[in-house]
């Protein structure tokens, strides 16, 4: 019994985890607009990125992009940076109706689903299918802190852990300790 609510316990954490290896450097990222020049992602260099990848027409990438409305002013003045790319089979129809509706306030795209998957490493064969939303938390030196895909727990209190994950990246870094 002892053995398995180890293995279960294990199972849980496992599962609740980020999808990619963290830290890791994150690679140069371009998002197609619509009738403005593309946008790298390099242009936040220096810069804290929460960078969420969405469907247009997914409800939880809807509700994600009204929750980001909210927090990107909100944590402006720390040095964050909202950016979100959408992906999805006919995205190009979808997303003028997306930015009309939902009214992104913050930098958004669109990708190729095959950059998207390239860029956070993701393994159809070993990961299964990639699930929306997925966020990537990105420091100002352009390091990947926060991992998480849409399969984890992280979406189930979203706003709390954005905030959480956000909170922890602002903070400022510990003074080194005095030498002897």
């Amino acid at each position: 019994m002892r053995t398995l609510a180890l293995l279960f316990t294990s199972l849980f954490l496992a599962s609740s985890l980020p999808a990619g290896e963290v830290p890791r450097p994150v690679t140069e990222l371009t998002l197609r607009r619509l009738q403005q020049p593309p946008l790298k992602l390099s242009t936040f260099r220096g810069k804290i990125i929460a960078l969420a990848f969405i469907h247009t027409t997914c409800s939880h990438c809807q509700q994600l992009t009204v929750l980001l409305n909210k927090i990107q002013p909100e944590y402006a003045s720390k040095n964050v940076q909202v950016v979100a790319a959408a992906y999805e089979e006919g995205v190009d129809q979808n997303y003028p109706m997306y930015l009309k509706v939902i009214g992104p306030k913050f930098p958004t795209g669109i990708v190729a689903e095959a950059d998207v998957k390239k860029f956070v490493k993701w393994n159809q064969k070993v990961d299964g299918g990639l699930m929306v939303p997925y966020m990537l938390f990105i420091d100002a030196k352009g390091v990947i802190r926060g991992d998480f895909n849409g399969k984890d727990g992280f979406y189930v209190e979203m706003e709390k852990n954005i905030r959480a994950q956000l909170d922890k990246m602002t903070q400022p870094a510990p003074a080194p300790a005095k030498k002897k």
